[in-house]
């Protein structure tokens, strides 16, 4: 079912109740005045939804042009695509697990790790501080971040899109640390 035939169907209902109202009432009494000032705000209103259902209409259909034609150009992309995330996940679970043997051995971890996620992890949200060390660990892998100091390097060029806004989520996540 059509929502906006929906929506039809109950403010149709109203509508003609009060169109009812009006013709079963005498003019120029307070029933019908009500019903009068209740239909003219009710046509009002809908007029008003029916020019915002005519915008939206056009930058609906350009929104679906534009995503059938990323669809289009991304289709022969999707095998890698899906095995660069594949590779991601093989990734980040190595990179997890060397992590938890670094721990659960009492390993000296490099001074920019204990300086953002400290020397070890806490008694509380563990897999949280887990999670967020191993994003860190596969971040500084991705960009080959070489600094000693700070865990993620310096800020990134905003042009690099990807790589600055997965700066600014790491950057965030640490605060807690």
């Amino acid at each position: 079912m059509d929502i906006r035939s929906g929506e039809r169907g109950r403010r149709g209902g109203g509508r003609a109740a009060l169109v009812g109202t009006l013709l079963s009432t005498r003019y120029n009494t307070q029933p019908h005045a009500k019903a009068a000032t209740k239909l003219r705000s009710v046509i009002a209103r809908e007029a008003t939804e029916h020019q915002g259902l005519a915008r939206q209409a056009s930058e609906a259909r350009t929104s679906t042009a534009a995503l059938a034609a990323d669809r289009a150009a991304t289709a022969d992309k999707q095998p890698a695509i899906a095995a660069g995330q594949r590779a991601e996940q093989r990734l980040t679970l190595a990179l997890r697990s060397k992590l938890a043997d670094a721990v659960s051995n009492r390993l000296l971890l490099p001074a920019w790790f204990a300086t953002v996620l400290g020397p070890a992890p806490p008694a509380r949200d563990t897999e949280r501080w887990l999670k967020c060390a191993t994003r860190v660990l596969l971040y500084r892998l991705t960009y080959h971040v070489n600094d000693q100091v700070l865990a993620l390097g310096p800020c990134p060029d905003p042009e690099d899109e990807h790589q600055h806004q997965w700066w600014e989520e790491l950057t965030t996540e640490l605060r807690p640390w």
